[in-house]
């Protein structure tokens, strides 16, 4: 008998310390979301961009805002500088911080939301070649090795057509010439009847002579189109060319900003590049071609260049050394929780992709 009312005591304890502790959370909780939030902000554009009158929008600013909305928070955006975010969470003087980097290291010191945002590295490079580029290309190895693989079918053709058509069309190809004018006249005809000129000065009289040169006319259309791309993407370049990292960058004049994740992307590849204080500056040297390429986030290279109508820049998304976006909290807070699932709730609705498409649309 004793044993069993020690046992029911012990329920009845565990029990009464259970319900103590979910009382404490949820009071906890509700004491939280109950006052005033301290939201860290700092900016960076295009997650938080700060105005020209001290108000703040961005993707985050407005991702925040439908998560207080949906849940019922009350808060005041507060400006910190983005090094000391986690001191500023730790301290207390912040309960939210919009803009936090994901890391393993900062993980040891600080919770995180969900991931919200997913910024992967580009290349953004100008869409036009300088006059200088274009005449050096001229000498490209490329461009003389297609010249060369042309000259040889020409002379090929050419050659055929000649001992074809020596005998019975000598004003054309035979008569007294040598055999190296005859092929140079076959050459001739050749090159004038694949680009279509058709001078009409020489042409073939025989079956077997026009034969070929209808089969040539016809192979001719579509070599010579094959043949034109591959002489203007030798001469202009590919604007669609990808970029590949960090092989192709060994041979570039690049830019990064100092401190980015992409200059210490590239100090650690060790590659050669100019360092610059900000985004802009780097894009307008790359768009004045003093430069080939800058490497920064992508959503912030869109943002920028599709602000600025003298920027025609392209973006080439490289996938290397991603960040990850979430909001920070303080280790251990109740407001991880109500904010994880309120922002699952908000990035599920089709809003929140226009939203992305209104700040870093592709194009």
């Amino acid at each position: 008998m004793r044993i069993r009312h020690a046992l029911i005591f012990i329920h009845l304890l565990f029990s009464f310390a259970a319900s103590v502790t979910a009382f404490g959370q949820t009071d906890t909780t509700g004491a939280q979301i109950g006052r005033q939030l301290v939201v860290g902000v700092h900016t960076q554009p295009p997650y938080i961009i700060k105005g020209q009158n001290g108000t703040w929008d961005g993707i985050s600013i407005r991702l925040w805002r439908d998560i207080a909305e949906d849940i019922n928070l009350d808060y005041r955006f507060v400006e910190v500088v983005p090094d000391s975010a986690s001191k500023v969470l730790l301290q207390g003087k912040a309960d939210v911080f919009l803009l936090g980097t994901v890391t393993a290291e900062a993980d040891t010191q600080v919770d995180f939301s969900h991931i919200y945002h997913t910024a992967q590295v580009g290349a953004a490079s100008s869409q036009t070649k300088k006059l200088s580029s274009i005449a050096k290309s001229f000498f490209s190895k490329r461009f003389w090795y297609i010249a060369a693989m042309l000259s040889v079918l020409l002379l090929i053709v050419g050659t055929i057509v000649y001992f074809v058509e020596r005998r019975q069309n000598e004003d054309n190809f035979g008569g007294d010439r040598s055999l190296a004018k005859g092929i140079g006249a076959g050459f001739w005809w050749a090159g004038v009847t694949m680009t279509t000129i058709g001078y009409g000065d020489k042409a073939p009289v025989t079956f077997w002579g026009r034969a070929i040169a209808l089969l040539w006319m016809l192979v001719a259309m579509a070599i010579t189109a094959v043949l034109t791309a591959s002489l203007v993407s030798a001469v202009m370049g590919s604007s669609a060319k990808k970029i590949t990292v960090p092989q192709d960058l060994r041979n570039m004049k690049v830019a990064a900003v100092t401190g980015s994740g992409a200059a210490q992307y590239m100090q650690e590849e060790r590659v050669s590049f100019q360092e610059f204080s900000n985004l802009t500056e780097s894009l307008e040297a790359a768009n004045k071609q003093k430069l080939d390429v800058v490497i920064h986030s992508v959503p912030a290279l869109r943002y920028t260049i599709n602000n600025d109508p003298d920027l025609a820049l392209q973006v080439q998304p490289v996938q290397i050394d991603p960040t990850y976006y979430a909001f920070a909290l303080a280790p251990g807070s109740s407001l991880r929780e109500p904010i994880n699932l309120a922002l699952l709730r908000v990035i599920k609705d089709p809003l929140w992709q226009q939203e992305l498409q209104r700040f870093i649309p592709e194009k």
